[in-house]
């Protein structure tokens, strides 16, 4: 390409003629946000985003045809997941007056991606930085995830455990070139060490995992600051687009840049909701938790590479310090809490998971978002009267007791939240401890106070109605392993008596 803008310096007259407005016909100069990999620049309805021209160790954006095939991959990898936001590809042109315009005639000498604007503030990472990030877009977030990664085809080809040490070894080639450049040493070597170690050690369940499916080519860069909220909707965008490998690897991986994102801005509670509602929308094996720090942690060591190069040593050494905490074995066990309807068991289970030992605290199996995932519909879902025969009943309280078996192998703490009325059903989930740390609470309110709770409820799993709520009968005995709790009492008391017991 004649006259190619090979370096940021011969990028400079495209970024101030864009910035100005005059590239885009605006009338006034553009908003910029200067990022790792591109410079952005927000019109009034309209964002356009070049590539900077730098050669970084894991992609190379140093020439114009780098830019224009890096911009391409970003529209193909980003419509499925926000087709009303990408626009197209538009080639930045010289024309014969030596004016840099966006489209037209005259010699394209370089390229930028073109899409609509979303209101300011819109993005997740802004709202959890302004206090206003809330439960129900965290869960729409990890929902949107789970039924991306749902319509993806396996990638059998990729997601070996040599790829993930790839990454590791990019990443401290990354770190150290950044380092280098501040005139520091590296201080990452024992995060890379300990993913390693890890890595190996889970080899063989990473290896099994791709063998059944798991690897897809996703999102690949999927923190807080891409993910937004557009026309209503929580919409991913910015998918990582110029290495497909880097992209491709087991889902769980592609989540858990999410998750860590949560983690480390201290939102431990949303990550922990998040978490909870990828696996049951995915429908996502128990056993995967076993790799979930490892991979919350390499997301991690991403981020401290990523800022080290960028010359920020203090936010490199945070995400440093959480890699490494979360790549310490947690303690598992299993707290069941049961009860008749409406005595507060899923606000407790949700009060309480954060705080237990795990990479976002503990695995809630709840029994009537286990039906649903039984019965193939949503958690929101009606099911029919048939659904809750004692057949069909004791068949979910196996399940139950299955999943948080194989929970605990994966070495998650578990809190099983169920009615648990039948005997068979609180020893059936005392079994599934198999010797890890038990602990059963039992709460107790008065009917009026459970049916009016009952009767409140929306959206929720939950089929219980007022008049079931009303009709159930406390069982006559609960066995050693449980607790009576009087759950008419404030939800922190209650917290801090399941955090005692089960300690």
């Amino acid at each position: 390409m004649p006259g190619a803008v090979r370096t940021e310096a011969d990028q400079a007259a495209i970024v101030a003629a864009l910035e100005s407005g005059q590239a885009s016909g605006e009338r006034a100069p553009l908003k910029r946000i200067d990022t790792h990999m591109s410079h952005l620049f927000l019109g009034a309805t309209r964002v356009y985003k070049l590539k900077r021209a730098i050669r970084h160790p894991f992609a190379d954006m140093s020439t114009p045809e780098a830019r224009r095939r890096a911009c391409e991959a970003e529209l193909e990898v980003n419509r499925p997941l926000a087709p009303g936001l990408y626009e197209g590809v538009l080639p930045a042109v010289r024309g014969e007056d030596g004016a840099i315009r966006i489209g037209g005639a005259g010699e394209a000498v370089d390229w930028v991606v073109a899409m609509r604007r979303f209101e300011d503030g819109a993005l997740l990472s802004e709202m959890a930085e302004a206090g206003r990030l809330t439960p129900e877009l965290t869960l729409a977030a990890a929902e949107v995830t789970a039924r991306f990664h749902a319509g993806l085809p396996s990638a059998h080809e990729g997601g070996h455990t040599a790829d993930y040490q790839r990454i590791i070894e990019g990443l401290r080639q990354t770190e150290a070139q950044g380092a280098a450049a501040l005139g520091v040493l590296p201080a990452s070597a024992p995060l890379f060490d300990a993913l390693e170690h890890e890595l190996t050690r889970q080899t063989p369940l990473i290896e099994a995992r791709r063998r059944a499916g798991w690897v897809r080519r996703g999102h690949g860069d999927l923190h807080l600051r891409n993910i937004c909220l557009f026309a209503g909707r929580v919409t991913p965008f910015d998918a990582l687009e110029f290495d497909p490998a880097l992209a491709t690897a087991d889902v769980i991986y592609d989540v858990a840049f999410l998750l860590m994102d949560l983690r480390v801005r201290g939102l431990d509670w949303l990550a922990n909701l998040a978490m909870n509602r990828y696996w049951d929308a995915s429908d996502q094996p128990e056993a995967g938790l076993a790799l979930l720090p490892l991979f919350m942690a390499l997301r991690a060591a991403v981020r401290t590479a990523v800022t080290v190069e960028a010359g920020d040593l203090a936010e490199a050494d945070r995400y440093r310090r959480l890699g490494l905490s979360l790549l310490k074995p947690p303690a598992a066990r299993l707290a069941a809490i049961g009860g008749l309807s409406g005595t507060g068991k899923s606000a407790l289970a949700q009060a309480v998971a954060p705080r237990l030992d795990g990479p976002c605290g503990a695995r809630v199996l709840r029994s009537d978002v286990v039906r649903k995932i039984l019965a193939g519909v949503a958690a929101t879902d009606r099911l029919a009267d048939a659904a809750y025969q004692p057949a069909a009943r004791d068949a979910v309280y196996r399940e139950l007791a299955e999943r948080a078996r194989a929970a605990l192998g994966a070495g998650a703490t578990v809190i099983a939240d169920a009615t648990f009325r039948e005997d068979e059903a609180r020893d059936e989930i005392e079994q599934a401890a198999g010797g890890h740390p038990f602990a059963g609470l039992w709460l107790t309110a008065p009917t009026p106070v459970r049916v009016e709770r009952v009767a409140r409820r929306q959206g929720d799993a939950s089929d219980a109605t007022a008049k079931v709520a009303a009709d159930q009968v406390e069982p006559q005995r609960l066995g050693p392993g449980w607790r009576n709790l009087d759950a008419d009492r404030p939800l922190e008391a209650l917290a801090a008596d399941l955090l005692a017991h089960g300690s």
